[in-house]
């Protein structure tokens, strides 16, 4: 998942990495050995599987687009109505039941967040290739000036150079990566934070499509969180039930999925240590529900910070109690297609225990 790694190749005498960048052979090589150490504690079996038969096998995205469910934009990027949205809706419906049963407070956030909220946990160290900044035109009237002048409509331009010399300024604000770093942010410098269930819904903002254009890597799509913050018990406590509860909801809507240990692209740039760490020790799980043509997607996921968010933005339960967090995550574009990958282009010829669950 590092951003300097082009393949990695495993056998039984070792691993074979190749990296774009010029990364110092030692640094890489002790990267692979604490790979190798927590080897044994890796597995991929899945804690949950459902194999059940996919739509014909074929794409629904193609019937989506012609009748206008489905509309592009840009690469990366597109317009939801019709059956698309409908499904979209729905799956909010169904995941604000479970946060419901949870007595979860509603939040809501900007897309724009501030960059030393990012800074702080190491994000754009991290994970560099899926920022994006967001950067205004320089606060005097020179830099607007000169922006007006070269960006005007007979310039015919596509894109914009984000330079001091084009008048822009400096980047105080990032698109939301993800959507519940806002929830520890807010707590930072607290020394009275207690248990508690927090759900928030909103668009998410990443450099990245899909190479072939199809929905299931987007540069703007929409999730909803439900996180927990508190007490180590009590936050795996909740994660466990939730993880029922996705294995409920997946067969529940009938799709060909699992539930795998996995690796978290927001813990990197050590990506490789890491990825290995936080499957030895099942930080991480995803849901992944199959497409078409032998494709998956990871429709959901469920994150064990341990410490992590409380040691970044400092802030603790009374008397200085360590406080732990986790979210569970939902792709509500990933999983719209995967239902219509599943049952078909049509909502009607849908299964109707499908339709019930989801009130369509």
């Amino acid at each position: 998942r590092s951003f300097s790694v082009q393949a990695v190749a495993r056998s039984d005498a070792g691993m074979v990495v190749r990296v774009q960048d010029a990364v110092p052979i030692e640094r890489l090589a002790e990267s692979v050995r604490q790979i190798l150490a927590f080897d044994h504690f890796v597995t991929d079996a899945p804690i949950f599987l459902r194999d059940v038969p996919l739509w014909e096998g074929r794409d629904p995205q193609p019937v989506l687009e012609a009748r206008g469910d489905v509309q592009r934009i840009a690469p990366g990027l597109f317009a939801f109505s019709g059956q698309f949205l409908r499904v979209r809706q729905a799956l909010d419906a169904v995941v604000q039941d479970i946060t419901a049963r949870r007595a979860a407070r509603e939040m809501a956030y900007p897309p724009l967040w501030p960059v030393p909220m990012l800074t702080a946990i190491d994000y754009f160290h991290d994970f560099p290739q899926l920022s994006l900044l967001v950067a205004g035109v320089a606060p005097d009237f020179q830099a607007r000036a000169t922006f007006a002048d070269r960006n005007r409509k007979t310039a015919g331009r596509n894109t914009i150079s984000c330079t001091a010399e084009n008048g822009i300024g400096q980047a105080a604000h990032a698109l939301a990566p993800t959507i519940c770093d806002c929830c520890y942010w807010l707590l930072r410098g607290r020394r009275d934070v207690a248990d508690q269930v927090l759900t928030v819904h909103g668009n998410v903002f990443r450099n990245e499509t899909s190479e072939d254009g199809r929905l299931d890597r987007l540069t703007a799509f929409t999730m909803r969180e439900i996180v927990m913050i508190g007490r180590k018990d009590f936050v795996l406590a909740q994660r466990a039930a939730l993880v029922n509860e996705i294995e409920l909801l997946l067969t529940q809507l009938d799709l060909k999925s699992s539930i795998v240990s996995a690796d978290d692209p927001f813990f990197c740039n050590e990506a490789l240590y890491k990825g290995a760490y936080q499957g030895g020790y099942r930080l991480k799980y995803e849901a992944h529900a199959a497409l078409y043509g032998g494709r998956s997607t990871a429709i959901a996921s469920i994150n064990l910070h341990k410490d992590y968010f409380s040691r970044s933005y400092d802030f603790s339960g009374p008397d200085g109690a360590a406080i732990y967090s986790a979210c569970v995550g939902f792709g509500y574009e990933r999983m719209a297609y995967a239902l219509f990958c599943r049952h078909g282009a049509e909502i009607a010829n849908w299964p109707q225990p499908v339709r019930a669950k989801l009130g369509l």
